[in-house]
Parts: structure tokens; sequence; C-alpha cells
């Protein structure tokens, strides 16, 4: 029997989120080590709180749950609970989790499991605004290397029509926290991409949705609701969105749980290697703006690709898998 693949998941749930956790609960070859909070989505504190709502309606309470940073390094605090709704998981009803949350920061329990751990033996999943991720390899700069992957959920790179979900030119996750996107592309050995354009691809649409209802699991049920949610919440901005040039959208782009079946099934995903670079101006309208360079690091595997339909199965069989 092969060893679990042990990771940690940096998240600010967040709808998509909520879709990934699931996902990654279900698979039986991965052993979640911990949980992470990070402002985004909506504030911290919410997200700690959402994390361990969606373990105990997972039925996955042995997780440890960690709240990290509550603000950006540098920028202003960006929230989008607008899309997300108020608690961030579009109100609906998850109850009251029993699992409590660890007194310990995130960023020394990241920076904690991997100093204690083999070298290569964690790998970091980012699926929100990369500050808990840029402030652990601030203070222990010693942990890069011992990161066997890490894999980010972030950024836009189309050069063709808008590009941006949060702006014409930036990615949410990029624009919530752009300096610290900037220093994890730089100081980071091996880093997977999913950018926007990917989730995309992934698509839910109406009878995707509905298999998943038919899964009658409650994790597959309230994975429809949450799109559901997302795509009654957006179809009344999305003539705005499209007049101020943000990139169109549904609700329903998978962009998380791609991050999660990259993980999984690499296989799935092509892409090119080369390094990210962040826009950090504050002035520009560009700002956290993300750009690929071929060039002589080539850190980053920027995907461009997922197989669609494969992948979608694959989310369903997950979301089966739970109870």
């Amino acid at each position: 029997m092969s060893a679990k693949t042990k990771i940690i998941i940096d998240t600010d749930p967040g709808i998509d989120d909520a879709i990934a956790l699931f996902m990654a609960m279900a698979d039986s070859d991965l052993e979640i080590i911990g949980m992470t909070a990070v402002n985004g989505n909506v504030g911290v504190d919410k997200a700690e709180y959402n994390i361990r709502r969606l373990c105990d309606f997972a039925w996955h309470t042995d997780i440890p749950v960690y709240k990290g940073c509550d603000r950006p390094l540098k920028r202003t605090i960006l929230n989008a609970e607008w899309i997300h709704g108020s608690d961030g998981l579009a109100g609906l009803d998850f109850g009251t989790p029993d699992n409590k949350k660890e007194e310990e920061n995130a960023v020394d329990f990241i920076i904690r499991s991997l100093m204690k751990s083999p070298e290569k033996e964690i790998s970091l999943l980012a699926i929100g605004p990369l500050t808990n991720i840029a402030t652990v390899f601030l203070k222990e700069p010693k942990t890069v290397s011992r990161i066997r992957e890490l894999i980010i959920m972030g950024g836009a790179f189309c050069e063709d029509g808008p590009r941006g979900n949060a702006t014409p030119y930036a990615e949410f996750n990029m624009l919530a926290d752009p300096h610290a996107a900037q220093i994890v592309f730089d100081m980071a050995e091996r880093v997977t991409v999913i950018p926007m354009e990917v989730g995309m691809q992934a698509v839910a649409d109406k009878a995707f949705i509905e298999k998943m209802r038919d899964l009658n699991t409650r994790c597959g049920t309230i994975s429809a609701d949450l799109l559901d949610a997302t795509a009654k919440t957006l179809s009344a901005h999305l003539a705005k969105l499209s007049k101020d040039g943000i990139a169109p959208e549904t609700g329903t782009s998978l962009y998380d749980p791609c991050a999660v079946g990259c993980l999984i099934r690499p296989a799935l995903f092509s892409g090119r290697y080369g390094t990210v670079l962040v826009n950090t101006d504050p002035d520009s309208e560009k700002f956290g703006m993300t750009t690929f360079e071929e060039g002589s690091k080539r850190n980053c595997l920027v995907t461009h690709k997922v197989d669609k339909e494969a992948f979608k199965e694959m989310l369903l069989s997950y979301l089966a898998a739970l109870p």
C-alpha cells in the first residue's frame, strides 16, 4: 500500500472552496494534516468558522483547523461577500460545528509541520489569497525547500479579452494580496498554478448540477445548492460586470475544485513552465494582474487546459463517496 499524500489546505471559504474541501476530504489517498484560514472571500474569523462547519458537515471533525492572517501584507482588506454571502456560504444551513479551532496560529502551524516532517513530505494547497504562505516564507525561509509541492488557485493569463474576475486585469486571490503573491512566486521552488481560465473551462452547467443532486448525498446536494445560489447572485450583475470589462462568469466555475483535482490527478491538466509576475503597484489599473514569462527560473507550471469532462466525473465520484 502506497503512503498517503500529506497536505495542508490554506483556504477562505467561500463557495467553490467548500466544494473543493469536500472533494479533498473524500479522497482516501490524502492525509489532510490541517486546514488553515486566511482573509479572502470573507474575513478570517468567518473563514476559520466555515472550515469547521464544512468539516463537521462532511463528518471529518478530526482535521485540525487554524486561524491565520486577518489582513493582506500591505494593501487594504478586500473581501467578496457580495458573491459568497455575508457568511461566505450563501446563507445555507451547515449547522453549528462541534469541533473547536486550534489555539496555535496558522502560520506557526505550517512552519512547525514543515520543519518537523521529512523534507518534501508535505504539499500545500492554497485556494485563497497567499498571505499565510508568504508570511510562512518570510518568517522561516527554510520551509521553502521542505515543501513537496505548492498548488495555487489564482491568477489569470488570458491574452485576448477580459482576464480578471475582480477587475478587468486581476483575479480575486491575486488582487486580495498581490504583495504576498509576488513573494510566494519569487521564493517557491516548485509551484503549480491553476488560473481562473482553467476553472472557467470546468463550468458546472445546469445538467451537471442536477447530477450533483442525483447523488442523494448531503455534500452533493448542498454543493448543488451553493452553485445555484452563486449563479442567482451573479445573474443580476452580469450586465454591469460586462460593461466594466470583467471576464464573463456565471457563478458555476469550479475554480478551487480544479486545484484539488490537479493535486489528485495531474494528468488531467496541461500547462507550461516559466515565471509568474504580479503587479504590486497600487496606483496601476493593472494592480494584482499576473503575467507569465518564459524565464531561467522556470519554477512555475501554469496550467492552461483541463480535461473538463473527466474532471467533472471525478468530482461527482468524490461527492458520492461522502455520506
